[in-house]
């Protein structure tokens, strides 16, 4: 394992709020980089594949308004227009406008978006699990626990 000094992070000397903020983003990184070859070969980001998931799960028949996407994408608005532009161009999604309010667009994934998702997934599910299973089950769990405790008081209104 490296260090993390390698990355300009000292234990020794930081704060552990910033080692361990640190450390969470380049795990984020590293899981990214193990993900990004698989996603690639099917012409997607990780933002494309992203969005697309909150699209199909959130947006479901419906579809879902730009605004709500950028939101739990954490995606400023001018990047998830681009964003949805392009997934707009490749016909993996398509925009509705929302019926009494044209300034609102709602997205919704189409059939080719799906099935692409479909085709993907079982990859991604393993390239996940692989890297999960570097750490055994109670650790995955204890983990599990923590971050979506912090990330529930995080995300509290």
């Amino acid at each position: 394992m490296k260090d993390l000094k390698t990355y300009g992070i000292d234990n020794k000397t930081n704060p552990v709020e910033i080692t361990l903020v640190h450390s969470i983003a380049l795990l984020y990184n590293g899981l990214i980089n193990e993900i990004s070859p698989l996603l690639t070969a099917f012409d997607l980001t990780p933002g494309k594949f992203n969005a697309l998931m909150v699209i199909k799960n959130h947006g479901r028949e419906e579809g879902i308004s730009q605004v709500d996407i950028s939101r739990r994408l954490i995606v400023t608005p001018s990047n998830m227009t681009r964003l949805i532009d392009k997934l707009e161009e490749e016909k993996l999604i398509e925009r509705l406008s929302l019926e009494g309010d044209r300034r609102v667009n709602l997205v919704r994934i189409t059939a080719r978006g799906s099935q692409l998702l479909e085709n993907i997934w079982p990859r991604y599910e393993a390239k996940v699990k692989e890297a999960a299973q570097m750490l055994d089950k109670q650790e995955q769990q204890s983990l599990n626990h923590l971050l979506t405790g912090w990330l529930t008081k995080l995300t509290a209104e």
